[in-house]
């Protein structure tokens, strides 16, 4: 087995440590095998069993453990992939992208105004929209809603990926193989080679690029009406960013093609406002933002939280994507985004811990929504999150929970998502995979992985950041307990650990799982409760934090 590890030194032999592996024993390596590997280095080890324990040899060195870009190489081979791509695939993406497409079956909306709206850092644009208002009881037009309001017609435009991977040629077996891409802090293990994925797949401004478009007509009230996806060659007119559009849409700037942005704002407005009737679970969202200089290296970290724009571009994909599923329905070889009900038995156990913190509530399938939206604890969605199933691809339409949508399919990011590829091919009548359960089944395990791989340099990137910040107090909130302490979601987003020989007296786990309490003194941490804490000590590549509690807030 191939297994990335950190080299340490120990007498005779060099002992290798396995790193983001379920494999915990060491790997004995004889000098001879290290291939010029030193102590504190990443390593990838051939190892094998010999009687009880594991010898094996180096056959790669990625460097000192010292250098995040080293730790994000070896968190990448530990599950199979890597930021380049072989000579064939290479060769292959080179002579695809030079493939002129023939426009005879495309319709042509290079006139249509059309926009992309990425964060500002992107580098790949694989959807782009369109969107205008119907007058109500035009011509053509798509109903008005009880109150009159305008209708609205909108294109999401994908870029035509299938147009460049053919189903079992190279770039289609290591897409497949990949599964998806994976984003890790300054990097990117992409599925497809950049010049695909950054180049002629890339919805760049004023270039003509082929795409698959699915065009819906939508009513004033946000109900969809119909919907039809065909072959098109477009032209954006501009690149917006987050940030250009929130600005615009508070008032505060200006945009390219306002009147479309302005259409698109109303309109997921009203497409959010159905979500929430329908019972679609909407956790706040956060995620890490990091700054990285021009050597790759991580120098800050914030918090990104969900904004306007964001969330527009988000309600239009969810509608084409709902749009589309909707297709497959009568088509064949397609795969279904399926997010499944939780089951009684974690229903139940979230009700228990929903009562230890105070909080009254029988949770359902249909009652998680309400109970997330109708308390200000914290912790609550957390806990919520903890009771629900993974998602995961099928060729069998079985709902999505979350969004609380009867079908849904993954149609809008072909460029970074296999499954995506898989979709379009069914849509447009191509020939199926002969094992689509299997397909299936595999990019749902590597979305899987690299959703495991991105939390873990999350977490590394951020207690490595705060290397040296030991003797700091910083604020934070106790998302998890255990029998040998409690875990703090710190403001920066890094998660530590007090430790109970950090508390006074004898600390117990009630049943509950949620509260860690000291009878004696009457004093107990509870999910959701908020600290000021010293850190204590941060070991960045173990992806541990010491705490102590200063105090609570």
């Amino acid at each position: 087995m191939i297994l990335p590890a950190l080299l340490v030194s120990r007498g005779k032999y060099s002992v290798a440590e396995p790193m983001f592996s379920d494999e915990r024993r060491p790997v004995l390596v004889a000098r001879k095998l290290r291939r010029g590997a030193e102590a504190g280095d990443l390593v990838l080890v051939n190892a094998r069993e010999k009687g009880r324990s594991l010898r094996g040899e180096v056959t790669k060195v990625f460097g000192s453990s010292e250098d995040p870009r080293n730790v994000y190489d070896a968190l990448l081979a530990s599950i199979d992939t890597r930021r380049g791509f072989g000579k064939k695939a290479r060769e292959e993406a080179e002579v695809v992208a030079g493939r002129e497409p023939d426009t005879s079956d495309r319709q042509d909306l290079r006139s249509l105004p059309t926009v992309t709206i990425d964060g500002a850092d992107a580098k790949d644009f694989d959807d782009a929209i369109s969107v205008e208002r119907i007058t109500p009881g035009g011509e053509g037009g798509a109903e008005s809603g009880e109150d009159g309001q305008p209708g609205y017609r909108v294109w999401v435009h994908i870029a035509d990926v299938t147009h460049y991977v053919q189903p079992g040629g190279m770039l289609d077996r290591e897409a497949r193989r990949r599964g998806n891409s994976v984003y890790l802090p300054g990097t990117v293990a992409p599925m497809l080679p950049e010049r695909l994925s950054n180049d002629v797949c890339s919805l760049r401004p004023d270039e003509d690029r082929v795409a698959v478009t699915v065009e819906m007509e939508v009513t004033g009230a946000g109900d969809l009406t119909s919907s039809r996806a065909y072959r098109s060659i477009i032209r954006s007119d501009a690149r917006l960013t987050y940030e250009e559009v929130d600005r615009f849409l508070s008032g505060e700037g200006k945009v390219p093609q306002k009147e479309l942005v302005g259409a698109a704002q109303e309109l997921s407005h009203k497409l959010k406002k159905k979500a929430a009737q329908r019972g679609k679970l909407d956790f706040a969202g956060r995620e890490p933002d990091y700054e990285i200089d021009e050597e790759r290296l991580p120098v800050r970290a914030g918090i990104r939280y969900s904004t306007e724009a964001r969330e527009l571009i988000e309600e239009l994909m969810i509608l084409a994507n709902v749009a589309v599923a909707g297709m497959l329905l009568e088509r064949q070889g397609g795969v279904f985004r399926v997010h499944e009900e939780p089951d009684a038995d974690d229903l139940d156990t979230l009700g228990e811990r929903l009562a230890a913190l105070g909080i009254e509530a029988e949770p359902t399938p249909q009652t998680l929504g309400e109970i997330s939206a109708g308390t200000e604890a914290s912790g609550v969605d957390y806990l919520i999150l903890r009771s629900l199933p993974r998602a995961f691809y099928s060729p069998h339409n079985m709902g999505h929970f979350g969004l609380a949508l009867e079908n849904y399919t993954h149609f809008t990011s072909p460029i970074r998502r296999y499954s995506d590829v898989i979709v379009h091919r069914a849509l447009l009548g191509d020939t199926p995979p002969e094992d689509l359960d299997e397909a299936a089944a595999e990019i749902s395990d590597r979305e899987y992985r690299s959703t495991i791989a991105e939390r873990t340099a999350d977490d590394y990137t951020l207690m490595w950041l705060m290397r040296d910040r030991v003797g700091d107090t910083l604020e934070g909130t106790v998302v998890g307990t255990a029998s040998f302490g409690f875990f703090v979601e710190l403001d920066e987003g890094a998660t530590g650990m007090v430790h109970v020989s950090k508390l006074p007296g004898w600390w117990e786990l009630e049943e509950s799982g949620v509260v860690l309490s000291n009878p004696e003194i009457g004093a107990s941490y509870s999910v959701g409760d908020r600290v000021l804490v010293e850190l204590l000590d941060v070991r960045p590549l173990m992806r541990r934090a010491e705490l102590r509690v200063v105090k609570r807030l």
